[in-house]
């Protein structure tokens, strides 16, 4: 197991399901926050970005996210299909 990783909320490194790598920097100077999208709508929260940051991350196989930041909390900025060895930046 790489300590550099990190995995999303409710999601255990040992189960399992097939993970895809991917980074994700913030530029901003708010937090990112990362959802689950299901059936088209926004399900439990994955991760939080923080400012001026950039994390590794381990996500299951053919996950949506939906990125809403802090400064329009009740906004979608974007709807992600995350793909293995993706580097995605915000902004």
């Amino acid at each position: 197991m790489d300590s550099s990783k990190h995995y999303p909320y409710n999601i255990p490194f040992y189960t399992d399901i097939k993970f895809i790598d991917v980074k994700f920097v913030n530029n901003e100077d708010h937090i990112i926050n990362l959802f689950f999208v299901k059936d088209d709508k926004q399900g439990n929260l994955a991760a939080l970005i923080f400012p001026h940051s950039q994390r590794k991350y381990q996500f299951p196989e053919s996950s949506i996210v939906a990125v809403v930041t802090d400064k329009k909390p009740n906004k979608y900025q974007c709807f992600i299909k995350l793909k293995d060895g993706m580097t995605y930046i915000y902004p």
